[in-house]
């Protein structure tokens, strides 16, 4: 016997009441409106609310960590002093790095997936995951999440899938009224079963890789299959959202798509807003764009966690890639605005003449291309691509010819590229498509 919608609604939301002053005590809504409050401030507010905790970071990564002590010299509070952090850096001096504050059994680990290279183990603590949760609490429900409503998640992370179809997994997802679809194994009948669930579960929003997202919103418009629910809103996060991800996933789900950009290392770094513009999370971090003119030339992300004592994340190179804009939001909200997102650094191809070709121009030549199920463009050399690609019976001499051109014309008329022809292109380890690899820029 099901249990009624808004009795299970109710029950959820008790259960998130709980489950958030076990973590962050009886001040839990407290916290949340002060989290509102500041969100919600002018631009001086929250600059200076920012600023003042970077000192603070600061000075504490330079009195208890072997690295930053060694790095700084004084106990100045001078970000332009740090060089950037990079992920060899952090394998390398993982355990300088720690803050000595911190006990090993203080400090939580982990990693992320791997998706531009190997994996890259860290640790963060607890006060870094309940500020965590009270930024994702705020901008989530930009898109219309509330703490009970029924949510349908398509992921993809194997950190987050590994125990999934176990009980305690079950329960969580029972409490937390949230029911999955895995990114890793969307055949036909797994997507056919996810939309029935939605047409019985009703839910109100969903959370969802864009890839995968964009795979179930194909699957349902091919076979006519239209959802009835009405959605709030689709927070899509960890991969780029390409703009034929989007056009066709609003199309099928009737609704608006909230892009979520953040990483497992330093936790929620923006999110859109209703009017289509990406704010960044200026209580928990600080960014900067690795650029002489970061409003108008793009360049490398650096992210500081604000929040992260336990190993101190400062000018984190986090391998992307954007840019600025000092423009007010018309939504009203005041934090400021990251411009363009231009994806991964590994997936920016470099020209011999310097020239950055954002991937996102490649994918668009794929994007409703007879004959193609699947792709991967791959830059070896300057001189040299190799183009993977997964086939049907509608592929024809000309549909190659056409790639073949429209990539040299973006890297270059004396360029090879290699068509190999797949079975099948896996996923990497992180679960996370990748449509575009550089192994030059």
């Amino acid at each position: 016997m099901s249990i009624p919608r808004f009795a299970k609604s109710s029950f959820s939301k008790a259960l998130w009441t709980a489950y958030n002053f076990y973590r962050n005590g009886i001040s839990f809504h407290s916290q949340l409106s002060q989290v509102d409050a500041l969100n919600d401030s002018d631009r001086e507010t929250i600059i200076s609310y920012q600023r003042n905790r970077l000192r603070q970071l600061i000075l504490h990564a330079y009195q208890t960590t072997s690295y930053y002590r060694e790095l700084l010299k004084t106990d100045s509070q001078d970000i332009s002093q740090i060089p950037p952090l990079e992920k060899e850096t952090i394998k390398e001096q993982s355990a300088d790095l720690c803050s000595e504050s911190f006990s090993p059994k203080q400090r939580i680990k982990n990693a992320t997936g791997g998706s531009t290279g190997s994996p890259l183990t860290f640790y963060q603590d607890r006060n870094y995951w309940n500020q965590r949760n009270l930024s994702v609490y705020y901008f989530d429900r930009w898109a219309g999440w509330d703490f009970g409503q029924s949510q349908l998640i398509i992921w993809g992370a194997l950190a987050d899938l590994k125990d999934n179809g176990n009980w305690k997994q079950k329960l969580n997802h029972f409490w937390r009224n949230q029911f999955w679809l895995n990114g890793f194994q969307l055949t036909d009948s797994e997507m056919y079963n996810a939309y029935k669930k939605m047409e019985k579960l009703k839910p109100e929003t969903i959370l969802a890789y864009p890839s995968s997202l964009f795979q179930f919103a194909k699957f349902l418009s091919e076979n006519e299959l239209k959802p009835t629910c009405s959605l709030r809103g689709i927070i899509s996060s960890a991969e780029m959202l390409h703009p034929h991800y989007r056009t066709l996933s609003e199309n099928v789900f009737n609704t608006k798509i909230y892009n979520r950009y953040g990483g497992r290392e330093v936790g929620l770094i923006a999110m859109e807003c209703a009017e289509g513009r990406m704010h960044i999370n200026c209580r928990d971090i600080y960014l900067e764009i690795d650029s002489e003119q970061p409003y108008k030339t793009p360049g490398d992300i650096l992210v500081t966690q604000l929040n992260n004592y336990a190993m101190p994340f400062i000018r984190y190179r986090i391998g992307d890639i954007g840019l600025l804009s000092d423009e007010v939001c018309p939504c009203g909200n005041l934090l400021p605005v990251l411009k363009e997102l231009l994806g991964r650094s590994t997936a920016t191809f470099k020209t011999k003449n310097g020239e950055l070709v954002h991937g996102g121009y490649f994918t668009q030549q794929f994007y409703d291309l007879d004959g193609v199920i699947q792709f991967q463009l791959i830059q070896e050399t300057f001189e040299q691509c190799v183009l993977k690609i997964v086939i049907n019976q509608q592929w024809t001499e000309n549909t190659s010819n056409y790639l073949i051109q429209k990539i040299q014309d973006a890297l270059g008329s004396d360029v090879s590229v290699n068509v190999e022809f797949v079975d099948e292109i896996a996923l990497p380890k992180s679960g996370k498509r990748e449509f575009t690899i550089s192994k030059v820029a």
